[in-house]
């Protein structure tokens, strides 16, 4: 995370407050975390891989193929960052002071036996081994975890993530990294469906009556609901594939320029809760909910 990056982040954080009634406190949680990740790479500065040739990588969006990076991070660094997320934490919430003791027990154990890189799929696996082992719940390691991706492939991919012809893209997966989104905003222009990629950033526009995951287009099998009073947030869910996606509505929030939908994702994450209640799963993989809060309400 650069220093561009953290200020908008930042300033995102300050509009979440004042548009999500529910963000308040975790709001502190979120912005010291995002301090957290920027101070660290302050001092542990990323140098970007070399962009992807130009043609090539035309040659494979219009052939609907994804680039499909996904870069293997630096074992100590990881831990060292998670680590420093660690320290904060226990600042703001001191309740978790041994839950974050025994995960920097686990990431010492860890460390040990550990290749120096780590594929995407061992980070993934880190997290699992972090919630089976330690008191670290659900929700708050999918957040450690996909914000640690997120500011390690922002650096790693953005020669690629430059000149990469998004324009040309029409799947619901990321033409960059392969993921498949999370969330996505409607344009305040237009109304535009646009996707974004939760762990690179990469934007991209999609069809709006089609779902991200199956592809689904009928329409009787797609919809949407949203909650009385706040219309910012759309969960459109897909019935023939069970799995949903939350949309930003921008035109209801006037936004300028950018906007940092991962902290507008962290910021509705009770309408995570709501989707999981009425039985869909999150597309993207990312499960920002605990089970036994669905339990709970299910039962």
């Amino acid at each position: 995370m650069n220093e561009l990056q953290y200020k908008k982040c930042q300033e995102e954080i300050k509009l979440c407050t004042r548009l999500y009634d529910n963000f308040g406190d975790a709001s502190i949680f979120i912005s010291t975390v995002c301090k957290a990740a920027y101070e660290f790479f302050k001092e542990n500065p990323v140098t970007p891989l070399p962009a992807y040739d130009k043609d090539e990588a035309e040659k494979l969006i219009r052939a609907g193929q994804s680039l499909a990076l996904t870069p293997k991070l630096k074992t100590k660094k990881t831990v060292e960052l998670l680590q420093s997320f660690g320290r904060v934490m226990t600042e703001v919430n001191p309740k978790l002071k041994e839950t974050v003791k025994q995960i920097n027990d686990q990431l010492e154990k860890f460390l040990l036996d550990e290749p120096e890189e780590l594929t995407k799929e061992d980070i993934f696996n880190l997290r699992d081994l972090l919630i089976k082992e330690t008191e670290l719940e659900e929700d708050l390691a999918t957040f450690l975890f996909s914000f640690l991706q997120y500011s390690f492939y922002r650096q790693y991919l953005q020669p690629t993530f430059e000149v990469v012809r998004t324009d040309l893209w029409e799947g619901g997966n990321c033409p960059l990294c392969g993921e498949k989104p999370h969330y996505g905003l409607l344009s305040s222009e237009d109304g535009a469906k646009q996707l974004e990629c939760w762990s690179c950033g990469t934007k991209w526009l999609h069809t709006r009556i089609k779902c991200p995951y199956c592809d689904n287009t009928d329409m009787e099998k797609l919809g949407f609901f949203t909650v009385e009073d706040n219309e910012k947030v759309r969960v459109n869910y897909c019935q023939k594939c069970c799995q949903y996606c939350k949309t930003f509505d921008a035109r209801k929030f006037h936004a300028d320029g950018d906007v940092v939908l991962t902290i507008h994702n962290l910021a509705s994450l009770d309408y995570d809760l709501l989707a999981r209640r009425e039985g869909f799963t999150p597309g993207s993989g990312l499960e920002w909910v605990n089970k036994d809060e669905i339990i709970e309400t299910q039962d």
